[in-house]
């Protein structure tokens, strides 16, 4: 077993077996506290080391007294900022999401993708179709064009597969705006690989996506691809949403 000091440490993210709905939906939970809450946490821990002798008596041994109530102080509640977009504005909700403004409606400056290259294993043919289906349905409301993309099917998920792949592609084209790779899984070998490529070697802007992210109904697939689409715009140069900043 090893101790952690839960103050020192930071969630990084959960393995593949704790990657079920209901447990990242409890560390969500965790970690998205109310002041309210945290208070309530805070004076109920303070109550436990009062009502416990032990932990009364360490601390006297130490000289040290806590008070049974967390220091209070005066707080300001900033205004909600206005959210801008390419022909509307709005007050994002109580929970500061607007992620359902920016897929539906146009942003500030939207970057056109008419040279690009789409790398994936042959038998995630139907997943990579999906795709591309759920782009044509979904590019317009964000005010982006997408052409066809010059498709390369890989006949294994070696991680020498895909760059092989992906120079070749590349060196055949003239200029292009952006490589999309999807992968059979979460392989950190071939996401490095493709990173390193794309960043070093031959500079260009990359997606990669995840299968089993676009596993699922219509609407997740959907809702994967809107996320997908904006990161793509920014790493364009496309702008999303902008907020008013007076002088």
């Amino acid at each position: 077993m090893v101790v952690l000091v839960p103050e020192l440490t930071f969630l990084t993210g959960l393995s593949d077996l704790q990657k079920n709905s209901r447990t990242v939906k409890e560390v969500m939970w965790e970690m998205t506290q109310s002041p309210r809450q945290h208070y309530m946490r805070l004076t109920s821990l303070l109550q436990q080391i009062r009502d416990s002798p032990e932990a009364s008596q360490e601390l006297e041994r130490w000289g040290l007294h806590l008070d049974t109530d967390i220091c209070r102080t005066q707080g300001h509640i900033l205004p909600s900022e206005r959210i801008n977009l390419r022909h509307r504005s709005f007050f994002p909700e109580e929970d500061l999401s607007w992620h359902r403004e920016v897929t539906k409606e146009v942003s500030i400056s939207a970057i056109s993708v008419n040279s690009w290259l789409l790398v994936y294993p042959r038998r995630l043919q139907p997943l990579a179709k999906d795709l591309l289906a759920a782009v044509r349905s979904t590019c317009g409301a964000m005010g982006m064009q997408v052409g066809e993309p010059t498709v390369q099917e890989l006949r294994d998920e070696r991680v020498e597969s895909y760059v092989k792949s992906i120079r070749s592609g590349l060196g055949s084209q003239e200029k292009v705006q952006l490589l999309m790779c999807i992968t059979p899984r979460n392989r950190d070998d071939v996401y490095g690989a493709i990173k390193k490529l794309c960043c070093v070697h031959a500079p260009v802007p990359s997606q990669v996506i995840n299968a089993q992210s676009l596993m699922g109904h219509p609407g997740k697939i959907r809702s994967v691809v809107q996320k997908v689409l904006l990161q793509i715009n920014c790493k364009l140069g496309g702008q999303l949403w902008g907020v008013d900043i007076p002088l």
